[in-house]
C-alpha cells in the first residue's frame, strides 16, 4: 500500500490484479481486487493498468464529494443544469465530465503536427475515416452529405479544430448535436479496433466521441 505497487498474480484459479486506489490528495483510500481470468492474453498491460487506477480515482472524488454533501446536509452545485438533477445523475455527469475535461487535457498536449498523419492521406483507413467523419459532425464543422468528401474533411484538421474540442460543452444549451447519427455512424466500432488500426490522435479523438455521447445520453434522460 505504501508503495502504491500494482500486483499481478493467480489465485482460486483465476489471474487477478490488486491496485491502489487515491483520493484527490493523493492518499491511498482501498485496494481493490481485480479478477482478469483465466485467459493469459487477457492480462491488463500496464497503460491499461494505468486507465483502470485513473478512472477508480476519479471515482473515488465524486465519491467523496457526494460524502461531503450528505454529511453538510448542504448541495454544492458546479453548475446551473446540476440543479434540476437527481443526485444519481447529477454525480454520474460529474464522473462523465470529469473523464471528459482529462481527455481534453490530454488533447491540448497534441499540436497540430499531431493531426499531419490523418491530414497526409489521400483516402484514410476506413477506421480513422468513420473517426474524423463522426467529430465533425457532431462540432457541427461538416454538414452529413459532405462527410464522404476526405477533401473538405481534411482542410479542417488544424489548430481551430483543437480549440473547438477544447471548448465544447455536450450540456451547454446551444449545444445541438444528434448522437443516434454518431452512433449509427460508428457502427459499434470498439475502442480495440480504434487503437490497433488507427493513430493515437484517432483514439483520443474517439475517446472525446465516446464521453460526449454518454454525457449527452445521461443529461436526456433528465429532461
Amino acid at each position: 500500500l505504501d508503495k502504491r505497487e500494482n500486483v499481478q498474480n493467480r489465485a482460486y484459479g483465476t489471474d487477478h490484479l490488486a491496485m491502489c486506489v487515491e483520493d484527490k490528495d493523493k492518499v491511498p483510500v482501498f485496494v481493490i481486487d481485480l479478477d482478469t481470468g483465466k485467459d493469459k492474453s487477457k492480462i491488463l498491460k500496464q497503460a491499461q493498468i494505468k486507465s483502470v487506477r485513473n478512472l477508480l480515482n476519479k471515482m473515488v472524488q465524486v465519491f467523496e464529494q457526494l460524502l461531503e454533501e450528505v454529511s453538510s446536509d448542504e448541495k454544492k452545485f458546479e453548475a446551473d443544469w446540476e440543479e434540476t438533477l437527481p443526485d444519481d445523475l447529477r454525480f454520474a455527469l460529474r464522473f462523465e465530465r470529469m473523464i471528459l475535461e482529462d481527455l481534453k487535457r490530454r488533447m491540448s498536449n497534441m499540436d497540430v503536427g499531431g493531426l499531419s498523419e490523418i491530414k497526409s492521406y489521400n483516402e484514410p483507413p476506413a477506421i480513422i475515416g468513420t473517426v474524423i467523419q463522426v467529430v465533425m459532425l457532431m462540432l457541427g464543422i461538416c454538414a452529413e452529405e459532405e462527410l464522404q468528401e476526405w477533401s473538405k474533411i481534411k482542410t479542417h484538421l488544424n489548430s481551430e479544430l483543437l480549440k473547438k474540442l477544447a471548448a465544447f460543452d455536450p450540456l451547454a444549451k446551444d449545444t445541438k448535436v444528434d448522437i443516434h447519427k454518431a452512433n449509427d455512424r460508428l457502427k459499434g466500432l470498439t475502442a480495440a479496433e480504434v487503437k490497433k488500426g488507427g493513430s493515437m490522435p484517432t483514439y483520443l479523438l474517439y475517446q472525446w466521441v465516446i464521453d460526449v455521447i454518454s454525457i449527452i445520453r445521461v443529461g436526456e434522460t433528465s429532461r
